[in-house]
């Protein structure tokens, strides 16, 4: 699990990412990315796994560790001051972590997500 600083409350800010925020996709999610409100925050993220990925929440649960470990190892490289909603696609299920963390740093490489809000 993420530290609290790093965690979106889905709730009162999904509706405003989703209005605002621009999305990417990739092969086994997508992204959406929004500037925050209130300036240079360390980076939140909420992680969205529908049940029609998998009716089963062993495997939805597993899905959402994978993309936090992923996403920890590279916390500190990300910008502050966004926010990061990922949307996940069918094809991460029996996908392996190391290929998940390709494909999550190969999204917050590039510059391209943070020059929208610029």
């Amino acid at each position: 699990m993420l530290p609290k600083q790093y965690r979106l409350p889905l709730r009162t800010e999904f509706k405003r990412i989703k209005k605002e925020g621009k999305l990417f996709s990739g092969k086994f999610f997508s992204l959406l990315v929004n500037k925050q409100p209130a300036g240079n925050r360390p980076p939140r993220f909420a992680f969205i796994i529908s049940k029609k990925i998998h009716k089963k929440a062993i495997k939805r649960n597993r899905v959402r560790r994978l993309l936090v470990e992923a996403v920890r190892g590279i916390l500190p490289k990300i910008k502050p001051g966004f926010d990061f909603v990922f949307l996940v696609k069918k094809t991460i299920l029996e996908k392996k972590l190391s290929e998940i963390k390709n494909e999550v740093e190969k999204f917050f490489g590039n510059e391209k997500i943070y020059s929208f809000f610029d």
